[in-house]
C-alpha cells in the first residue's frame, strides 16, 4: 500500500511545522525594532494559527474561515472599540478599505490607513506561511528560504539597530535542523523504510550529535574582529551634506556636526577616536549648541572666530568663587579631526609651533589650522584647570545674587533661556511642578537633574523614537516614549531649566571612557571610543560660571562638588539630606499600641485575592476568552487528528497484564469514529477482516488473533501486548489519516 508521507501527522511532521514556524517567526521579530510596528505578537500568534490548522489537517473551507475570522477579529481588538458581534464596526471597516482601494488606485502609498496596512500584513503572512508549507512538508525543500532569511538577518544587523547576534546563531540552528530532517524524509521516501524505527534513530542521533557540537565549538571558538571598515557611515551620509558621516534616519553612534533632527536609533561602534593620559577622569568637550528648534539644536549667530596661538586667551567657563587644580593632559587621535578634543577648562595648547588655534566664542569650537588651511593634529598636550564647586555657597544663592555678572546683560538671559513658541504647555507645567518646593537655584537644577532617575526613564539606543511633524522632541521624550540616550536627557533637563528661568547650554563631547592603566609618571590612561560620544549640560551660576549636570541614566557627572567639612554636625546634615528622600514615617500613635500588645489585624487569604479591576481591559479579557474558544472548538473538531497519538503515548509503553484489553477496546472505538462501524452481532475475527479490506492489509487479522490469545490465556497478556504492540499502533495511525 502506497502511504501518502507529505500528508502523514506523526512526529516528524510536527517537528517540520514547529522549525517552520520558528524559522518564519525570525522575519518577524525585528520589525518591533526597525519600523514602528506594534503589537508583534498578534502577528505571531496568526503564523503560528496557519502552521496549527496546516498539521491538523483541517478542511481547507473550515481552515479558511478560521483565518479569517482570526483576520478580522485581530483588526477589531487592535483598531475599534465595543464587542466583535457588533456589526457597526464591520461597516466601519468596509468604509476604510473602500477609501484605501481609491489611495491604491492613485498609487497613494503613503496615504493608506493603519487598519489597512494591517490587513495586507496579515495577508502577506498568510502568503508567507503556506509559501514554507509547501516547500517544507510538500517539496522537502528549505534551502533557498534559508539563505534569504540569513541574509535579511545580518543586513537588518548591518543598516539598522536590530542585533541579529543571538538571532544568527538561532536561525543557523534551526536551518541545520530543518535540513537535516529533511534529508532523511526524503532518504525514507525513497528507500521506504517507513515505519523503520531503529534505522530513522540511527540517522537522527548522529545528527543530533553534530549540530550540537558544531554549534558549541563555533559558540565558545575565538572569533577575528571585523576585517572590513563598517560600510554604514558612507552609505547613509553619501549626499547628505555632512562631512563628518551624520545621516538622517539611523545613525552611527560618534560626533557629528548636525544636530537639527534628534532622536531615532544609533549603531553602537567601538572604533577608538583617541587615548588621553590624564590625572583623572572628565568629559572631553568639542562644543556647545544654544538654540533649541522643537526638533533638535542649532546656532543663533556666526560670530567673528577669533584664534590663538598656545595660551587660551579666548574662552572662559569659570568665574572668581568656583575652586581650580591645576592640571595636564596628553591626547593621541586615532581619528584625524580638525577640531581640538579638550578638558573642562582649557589653559593652553602645546603642539606645533606653526599651529594657531581658531575659536568661535559662541559654540566655543576650537578648529586648527596651519597658515589658512584646517589641519589634522595627531597628538597634543593641555594644560587645564579642573574645577571644585562649593555646593554650600551655591545653595546660598539667593534672588539678590542674579542679574549680575553675565545675567546682567539681557541678551544673554533672551539667549539660554530661549525656548519655541510652539513648546506644549505641559512641559513647561512639568517643569514648575517638579521645582515648586526648591527655594534656590542649585536645589531647582538638582531636582530636574534627579527627576529622570526617579521616574520610569530609561536608557536605549535602539527604541528611541523620532518626533512626527506636529511633535517636539522633549515632549515625545517626557510624555510619551520616556526611552533614549544622551540626547534626549540632556536636551529634555535643558528645556525644563529654561522652563522655570535658568540659563543653561547643551555641550557635545566624550564621556571619559575606559581606564587602561597607569604610566609610568603617575597618569591614568583612558581610551575613548565613538561609543563614548556623549551630550550633557551646564548651568549658569552668576560667580561660579557654567556648572556641568549630567541627567541621563547610568552616567555620572565627574565634576567635584565639595562640602564644607568645617560645618557643625548638625549644618552638615542640613547640607547634605535635602537630596535625600526621607522614609515615610509610622503613623502618631502606632507604636505605643503595638507596645501595648495590639497586634494589627491581619488581611485573610480571602482579601489578599482581591483583584483591582479598574484597570483591566475587558476588550483583552474578552480576547482572551474569544481565543480559547477557538482553541477549544479547534480541538475538538479535529480530535480524530491528534486523539491516536495520545492513545499510542498512553498505551505503547505500558507492560502490564490489563493493558491490552484497554488499548484493543480503544482501537476499536478509534475504527468506529473513523466509519468502520461494527455489525451487530458481528464476531472480532470477522470485524478484523473486513478492516484489513478496508485497508489492504493484515494487521487487524494478525491483531485480532494474538488478543484471543490473551483474553483466553490471561497468564500471557503481557507477552502478546509486546509481540503485536506494533501492529496496534500501524492500526491507530490510520485513524487518522
Amino acid at each position: 500500500m502506497t502511504v501518502d508521507t507529505s500528508r502523514a501527522r506523526d512526529g516528524r511532521s510536527l517537528f517540520l511545522h514547529i522549525f517552520g514556524f520558528l524559522l518564519l517567526w525570525e522575519w518577524v521579530r525585528p520589525l518591533s525594532i526597525v519600523t514602528d510596528t506594534g503589537n508583534i505578537y498578534v502577528f505571531i500568534i496568526f503564523i503560528a494559527a496557519c502552521f496549527l490548522l496546516n498539521f491538523l489537517r483541517v478542511r481547507l473551507l473550515v481552515g479558511s474561515f478560521l483565518k479569517w475570522f482570526i483576520v478580522f477579529f485581530i483588526l477589531h481588538a487592535l483598531f475599534y472599540d465595543g464587542f466583535f458581534i457588533d456589526v457597526r464596526w464591520v461597516s466601519e471597516l468596509l468604509v476604510d478599505f473602500s477609501s484605501n482601494i481609491g489611495l491604491i488606485m492613485n498609487a497613494n502609498w503613503l496615504g493608506m490607513s493603519d487598519v489597512f496596512r494591517t490587513f495586507l500584513f496579515l495577508m502577506f503572512l498568510w502568503l508567507m506561511s503556506y509559501l514554507m508549507i509547501y516547500w517544507i512538508i510538500l517539496q522537502r525543500r528549505i534551502l533557498l528560504f534559508l539563505i534569504l532569511t540569513i541574509v535579511y538577518i545580518t543586513v537588518l544587523d548591518t543598516f539598522s539597530p536590530y542585533d541579529a547576534k543571538v538571532a544568527i546563531v538561532r536561525t543557523i540552528i534551526i536551518g541545520f535542523i530543518m535540513l537535516g530532517m529533511l534529508y532523511i524524509e526524503r532518504i525514507r521516501e525513497r528507500e521506504g523504510f517507513q515505519n523503520s524505527q531503529t534505522i530513522l534513530l540511527k540517522m537522527i542521533i548522529p545528527l543530533i550529535v553534530l549540530i550540537a557540537s558544531s554549534t558549541t565549538v563555533g559558540f565558545f571558538a575565538p572569533k577575528a574582529a571585523p576585517q572590513w571598515p563598517d560600510p554604514v557611515p558612507y552609505l547613509t551620509g553619501y549626499g547628505k551634506g555632512d562631512s563628518e558621516g551624520m545621516g538622517e534616519g539611523i545613525k552611527k553612534v560618534g560626533y557629528g556636526t548636525n544636530d537639527t533632527q534628534l532622536g531615532g536609533p544609533f549603531i553602537a561602534d567601538d572604533t577608538l577616536v583617541f587615548t588621553a593620559k590624564a590625572s583623572k577622569g572628565q568629559y572631553w568637550r568639542v562644543e556647545t549648541k544654544d538654540v533649541y528648534t522643537g526638533k533638535g539644536w542649532i546656532t543663533s549667530s556666526n560670530p567673528v572666530r577669533r584664534s590663538f596661538n598656545q595660551e587660551n586667551t579666548v574662552l572662559n567657563w569659570y568665574e572668581e568663587k568656583t575652586g581650580r587644580e591645576l592640571a595636564e593632559a596628553h591626547i593621541t587621535l586615532n581619528i584625524r579631526y580638525n577640531h581640538l578634543i579638550y578638558p573642562l577648562e582649557l589653559l593652553s595648547v602645546q603642539a606645533d609651533p606653526d599651529v594657531l588655534f581658531s575659536v568661535n566664542p559662541l559654540t566655543e569650537k576650537i578648529n586648527t589650522i596651519r597658515g589658512t588651511s584646517p589641519i589634522s593634529l595627531e597628538e597634543y598636550s593641555v594644560t587645564y584647570n579642573y574645577p571644585q564647586f562649593p555646593v554650600e555657597q551655591l545653595r546660598d544663592l539667593k534672588d539678590e545674587n542674579f542679574g549680575i555678572s553675565l545675567e546682567s546683560n539681557e541678551e544673554f538671559i533672551k539667549q539660554y533661556t530661549q525656548l519655541p513658541e510652539e513648546l506644549p504647555e505641559r512641559v513647561r507645567e512639568l517643569a514648575e511642578e517638579i521645582t515648586a518646593l526648591d527655594s534656590n537655584r542649585y536645589q531647582k537644577v538638582r531636582s530636574i537633574e534627579s527627576y529622570f532617575k526617579q521616574s520610569d526613564f530609561s536608557y536605549d539606543r535602539k527604541n528611541v523614537g523620532v518626533p512626527g511633524n506636529d511633535e517636539d522632541y522633549v515632549d515625545q521624550f517626557l510624555f510619551d516614549t520616556k526611552r533614549g540616550y544622551c540626547d534626549n536627557f540632556s536636551t529634555s533637563m535643558i528645556v525644563l531649566l529654561r522652563s522655570v528661568g535658568i540659563p543653561a547650554r547643551w555641550v557635545k563631547g566624550y564621556s571619559d571612557g575606559e581606564y587602561v592603566g597607569t604610566t609610568e609618571d603617575g597618569l591614568r590612561s583612558y581610551e575613548i571610543t565613538n561609543n563614548n560620544a556623549h551630550s550633557w549640560v551646564e548651568a549658569y551660576f552668576p560667580g561660579y560660571g557654567w556648572i556641568p549636570f549630567e541627567p541621563t541614566i547610568g552616567f555620572t557627572n565627574p565634576s567635584e562638588f565639595v562640602y564644607d567639612l568645617s560645618l557643625n554636625d548638625e549644618e552638615t546634615d542640613a547640607v547634605q539630606t535635602p537630596e535625600i528622600e526621607k522614609p515615610e514615617m509610622p503613623e502618631p500613635g502606632l507604636e505605643e499600641e503595638e507596645s501595648a500588645g495590639y497586634t494589627p489585624k491581619e488581611e485573610n487569604w480571602f482579601e489578599k485575592l482581591k483583584i483591582d479591576t479598574s484597570n483591566i481591559s475587558w476588550k483583552v479579557v474578552m480576547g482572551y476568552i474569544i481565543s480559547i474558544l477557538l482553541v477549544v472548538f479547534i480541538i475538538f473538531k479535529t480530535r480524530g487528528k491528534w486523539f491516536p497519538f495520545v492513545a499510542i503515548l498512553l498505551y505503547k509503553y505500558r507492560k502490564n497484564d490489563k493493558v491490552y484489553f484497554i488499548a484493543y477496546k480503544v482501537l476499536l472505538k478509534r475504527l468506529d469514529y473513523y466509519g468502520l462501524k461494527r455489525k451487530e452481532g458481528q464476531t472480532l475475527r470477522d470485524y478484523a477482516v473486513y478492516v484489513d479490506k478496508f485497508f489492504s492489509s493484515n494487521d487487524m487479522k494478525n491483531l485480532t488473533l494474538s488478543f484471543e490469545k490473551a483474553l483466553y490465556r490471561s497468564d500471557n497478556a503481557k507477552e502478546e501486548w509486546i509481540k503485536s504492540v506494533e501492529l496496534w499502533e500501524n492500526l491507530i495511525k490510520k485513524t487518522s489519516s
